[in-house]
């Protein structure tokens, strides 16, 4: 398959990401939860920690406050690893939001108490506590983080402070503690409908996804797409099977190392297929680009179908119309050939009776009816081909009739110069007996008149092992076997390889077995001449 030209490969993805979507995120609260954690030891890190470094270096707090703040570090450190151990039990995870707000709230006030009261710098963290709160748990967390906020540093300013602060200090502290609640709630409500609404198109994406993969996956048809280099991303069940390949074993390779028979040129054809089965196929396609978002070219695509039973029985309905037509003529045919012929051969045995001819006259009259003969018989087996009987299929055991028709062949003079094996066994079969018995006669005669004296014809007769059942008849030469060139043609009427041959005989055999609805097939044999297959259904189902 030809490669694509170079495009980009933004827009539309190709079919196959579908196989290719990430696993399911986490839930949100555990991420949220995790960055808080880190956020409160960065925090701690560098407000806490660096402040009490810097004011112990430089003498601005008293000796007994630095250990202090020291200590609240380490007892933050310390409830944040028990925070790490919850939250890696994945349980109980609201409960765990709610632990961490109010630990939050303690320790600003904590802080808050120990660096000025009212006056610290510190007195944001309250505002961190309320944002964290609806970043955690929405609305409902930034409410009752306020809540908690007002209920620990309003007693903290009124009663834990040694100096009363201004009144209009607190009323601005807690001015802003409503103002941050009142748009943290805002914006946590509006990132949560974000979410629903986010997470309720992701179930519908999925749900598309899901339904465009199964009709993709449940076409009988099968499907390839490549990408703009030419390497394959896709192949669906129908054309695994139709290929013999695993979408694993060709994903993200060169589609032209098993595809090349599919041509570059966009629209419908047909062409040979030989797939990782080794089986020759007949396929019908249609190849189309792949387009992106802004109409550029971003691969290519494949739809096509195994067509070889198709085919095979549009030749096979062929052959019949021919057959009907070819019976015709020889109807009157054999009419104006016999006629003649009998006259011609009883005038010779009335000469050779009323007079007394010499030898050669003899031999002359002798090649006459001989010849007669071979053409009346030419005649004979021209109206089996043509006009072939309606076969009166029954359940039979096709083991019995090979059997006897080989007891029979045997003692026939074709058979004089050939070695005649069997393996036979009971096949259940659904066929004309008389008409199989033709069918094996004309192999038997084919195999042996192919052989050289004293080469072996092996017949074997077996139920299939292919799918459906049925019967297996083989007839193996040690022939010379037949040249690739004549396989093609072997099925033909009058075609024929032999000096004296008719070419009606396979043809016969064909005609008898496509009216069993079976098949038969001619491949090399194991010792290097010629292999006939016969397959039969199996008797219909009782």
């Amino acid at each position: 398959m030809a490669r694509a030209p170079a495009a980009a490969t933004s827009g539309s993805p190709t079919l196959g990401a579908a196989a290719d979507l990430p696993a399911p995120p986490a839930s949100p609260l555990l991420r949220k939860l995790a960055w808080i954690l880190l956020f409160r030891l960065v925090l701690v890190t560098v407000l806490l920690g660096g402040t009490a470094a810097w004011q112990v270096g430089t003498g601005g707090v008293a000796p007994p406050l630095a250990p202090t703040l020291y200590r609240l570090v380490v007892a933050t450190y310390g409830l944040s690893l028990v925070f790490v151990g919850w939250l890696w039990t994945r349980r109980a995870l609201e409960p765990l939001a709610w632990a961490q707000i109010a630990a939050d709230l303690v320790l600003a006030t904590a802080v808050v108490a120990i660096t000025g009261w009212t006056d610290s710098v510190f007195v944001f963290m309250y505002s961190l506590a309320i944002v964290e709160g609806g970043i955690l748990l929405f609305q409902r967390g930034a409410v009752v983080a306020l809540c908690l906020t007002l209920t620990a540093y309003l007693p903290l300013a009124f009663l834990g402070s040694p100096v009363r602060p201004p009144i209009l200090t607190l009323f601005a502290h807690a001015g802003a503690f409503v103002a941050t609640a009142a748009l943290a709630s805002y914006l946590s409500e509006q990132v949560r409908r974000t979410g629903e609404r986010l997470a309720a198109r992701e179930l519908d994406l999925a749900a598309i996804t899901a339904l465009h993969e199964s009709i993709v996956q449940s076409v009988a048809s099968g499907l390839l797409t490549v990408d703009a280099r030419g390497r394959v991303t896709f192949l669906n069940r129908a054309g695994e099977q139709i290929t013999g390949l695993a979408l694993s074993e060709v994903r993200g390779r060169p589609a032209e190392q098993w595809f090349r028979a599919f041509q570059a040129q966009a629209g419908r054809d047909e062409t040979d297929f030989a797939n990782a089965r080794g089986e020759a196929l007949r396929l019908g396609y249609t190849l189309f680009p792949l387009l992106g978002r802004e109409g550029e070219e971003i691969g290519r695509a494949v739809i096509f179908q195994d067509l070889t039973e198709l085919r095979a029985m549009e030749e096979r309905v062929q052959r019949s119309e021919r057959l009907v037509e070819m019976g015709r003529v020889a109807a009157g045919l054999a009419h104006e050939l016999r006629n003649p012929v009998a006259a011609m051969s009883g005038s010779v045995e009335l000469l050779r009776s009323a007079l007394s001819p010499g030898a050669e006259e003899a031999r002359l009259m002798d090649i006459v009816v001989r010849e007669a003969a071979r053409l009346n018989q030419l005649v004979t087996r021209f109206l089996e081909y043509a006009r072939p009987a309606v076969p009166q299929r029954a359940a039979a055991d096709l083991g019995r009739v090979v059997a006897e028709t080989l007891d029979v062949f045997v003692h026939d003079p074709a058979a004089a110069a050939v070695h005649v094996t069997s393996e036979v066994s009971p096949t259940p079969a659904w066929c004309d007996a008389d008409q199989m018995r033709q069918v094996l006669w004309n192999l038997l005669i084919n195999a042996a008149q192919a052989s050289p004296p004293g080469a072996r014809v092996a017949v074997a007769v077996r139920c299939a092992a292919e799918p459906g059942g049925g019967a297996r008849l083989e007839v193996e030469d040690d022939g010379p076997g037949i040249s690739p060139q004549d396989l093609p043609r072997l099925f033909i009427p009058f075609f024929t390889t032999k000096e004296r041959g008719t070419g009606l005989g396979l043809a016969t055999v064909q005609s008898i077995v496509d009216a069993h609805h079976g098949t038969v097939l001619a491949e090399p044999g194991a010792g290097g001449g010629a292999r006939f297959v016969v397959r039969l259904p199996p008797p219909p189902a009782a």
